[in-house]
């Protein structure tokens, strides 16, 4: 583990630890609408806070609920909670992602999954897995026996998810994109409908250079295997 590393698993490990403490309400209090667009909630700026204290050593900050925070010649695109409707109704699938940039391309990447403690890595070789609690971090290898792809945001393309359904392409919809382009290499694929911030997608489809990545305007599919994803698009020319 780089430096860089090192201390975003450390203040994701000390988000967890707050998390597992027990729900406070103020977790769930929604503040103004932040840079990214969604409205600010309390679980949100707790993360930022411990994420901006770790990490603002390393450059400039750009946070999804703040903005621009600190200076450096680096940038780091964070998204202190990935999936914060998912936290705040309690399903465990939320996360965060953290890019570091230089010269804007990104060098760093990590994305934590905060509800079991999964934390993917990238430091500009092979992308790495582990638990935030610590231990062996191993490579990343892709999963043959998968059955079930994700389809973020499916109800803002439902004609594609009914194609799907016909073609017996089981999917999921778990609501945390950045989470979800993190196990890429692990589910069938990955689609993605609607815009796409980069809050979102700076550190995921860095970890995800080496497979079949397809965008279009409204639609973002990645998969292991270059037929699957050529047939998802395909699906999508049926309009």
């Amino acid at each position: 583990m780089t430096p860089f590393v090192e201390a975003a698993a450390k203040a994701a490990e000390e988000i967890s630890g707050r998390l597992l403490e027990g729900w406070r309400p103020q977790y769930a209090r929604h503040f103004d609408i932040g840079a990214g667009g969604d409205r600010t909630a309390g679980i949100d700026r707790m993360a930022e806070s411990i994420y901006v204290e770790a990490l603002g050593s390393f450059g400039t900050i750009d946070s999804e609920e703040s903005g621009i925070i600190g200076s450096g010649d680096a940038k780091i695109v964070l998204d202190p909670i990935d999936g914060s409707d998912n936290a705040l109704s309690g399903l465990p699938y939320f996360g965060s992602s953290i890019a570091l940039e230089r010269n804007g391309r990104v060098e760093e990447a990590v994305i934590v999954n905060l509800a079991n403690g999964d934390l993917f890595y990238r430091s500009g070789g092979q992308l790495m897995t582990g638990k935030i609690s610590g231990g062996e971090f191993t490579p990343v290898t892709i999963r043959e026996d998968s059955t079930v792809g994700v389809f973020e945001k499916a109800y803002a393309y439902s004609a594609l998810a009914e194609r799907l359904h016909e073609r017996k392409m089981k999917f999921r919809s778990p609501g945390a994109v950045a989470l979800s382009l993190a196990y890429a290499h692990y589910v069938e694929f990955v689609i993605f409908a609607g815009p796409r911030r980069r809050y979102d997608f700076a550190a995921a489809l860095w970890m995800c250079e080496e497979l079949n990545i397809i965008e279009t305007e409204s639609l973002l599919i990645v998969a292991k295997d270059r037929e699957k994803a050529e047939l998802l698009h395909r699906l999508t020319l049926q309009d």
